[in-house]
């Protein structure tokens, strides 16, 4: 690599550690979820705020070193060569979670021996996996600190809705999109059928959920979204039927095979789906906010994409 090119590296690398390590969010990930970020900065050389229409990359790796070639149209351009030790290694095994129309990776370079002893080892269950372990691990950490800032800041309990879902493995977004329907985020919400807090649960339900005051916001989630993790199970993921039962009844969803044709229901069902855009949309953008602050982050579904 010319010496002028590998100067423009280490400087975008060390503009994106410093970005990293000056942001409030970052600083808490600690040492390892800053480098998994400036990974991410180092294969968007061509900045993290540069428009991706029609770029692709193709991540290349031999024995030796790991090559980043950009290619826009019929013009290809080498702007990273990367040394075969730990950087090189941990940017190549990034590229391959990244989405294929953004990244391809070019095996061709590996020596056969070395492929075969690999493929081996993977097969045998022998292949060692520490160094992917802790990157995956760290990348994890880094999606799951940045959404819990986000339902911190965005919403009322916030942090409590986010910390339910992660309990019971709910989407926390679906679940605040039921709080903002159902009670506006208000914890002393009652309706005129009974239904209290903030998931506007019936007493009945709250006690076969473990709640034993609905009022009470901690136990009013906690009893609201593993009533929703019971329901998903029950409607094999599907969503629709999911929020149609917790309005309407999981006998009623049962009896009609699909949303019931109540109109309460069916509105409720649409609104909560509306809300549930929004917050997607709402994080999207948070996280995009981080990544000007801070380099590449991980989209809502914990899959990490060059910017």
């Amino acid at each position: 690599m010319p010496h002028s090119l590998k100067d423009s590296v280490s400087i975008r690398l060390a503009k994106g550690r410093k970005s990293v390590e000056r942001h409030r969010i970052i600083n808490a990930l600690g040492a390892r979820g800053a480098a998994a970020l400036v990974l991410g900065t180092a294969l968007s050389i061509g900045g993290v705020a540069e428009t991706l229409d029609n770029v692709h990359f193709l991540v290349q790796k031999d024995l030796d070193a790991v090559t980043v070639v950009k290619q826009k149209g019929d013009d290809s351009k080498i702007v990273a060569h990367l040394g075969g030790g730990f950087t090189g290694n941990t940017v190549f095994k990034l590229a391959q979670v990244m989405p294929d129309k953004l990244v391809s990776r070019e095996l061709a370079l590996f020596d056969r021996e070395w492929v075969k002893m690999e493929l081996d080892q993977v097969l045998s269950g022998n292949a060692p996996q520490e160094k992917r372990d802790v990157f995956f691990e760290e990348m994890a950490r880094v999606n799951d600190a940045i959404r819990a800032e986000f339902f911190a800041k965005s919403m009322p309990y916030g942090e409590l809705i986010h910390e339910k879902a992660v309990k019971y493995d709910v989407d926390p977004l679906l679940v605040a999109a039921v709080i903002e329907q159902e009670s506006r985020f208000k914890s002393r919400a009652r309706s005129h059928v009974g239904a209290k807090g903030l998931m506007q649960l019936m007493p009945r339900t709250g006690k076969w959920m473990g709640a034993r005051n609905l009022y009470d916001p901690e136990q009013n989630v906690d009893a609201g979204v593993k009533y929703i993790k019971y329901l998903n199970k029950r409607f094999k993921g599907d969503v629709r039927k999911t929020l149609a039962a917790y309005n309407g009844g999981e006998g009623n969803v049962k009896r009609y095979g699909g949303i019931p044709p109540f109109r309460e229901t069916r509105q409720y069902v649409k609104k909560v789906l509306k809300n549930y855009d929004e917050r997607t949309r709402q994080l999207e953008q948070f996280q995009k906010e981080q990544q000007q602050l801070g380099g590449s982050v991980p989209e809502a579904d914990g899959t990490l994409t060059l910017r």
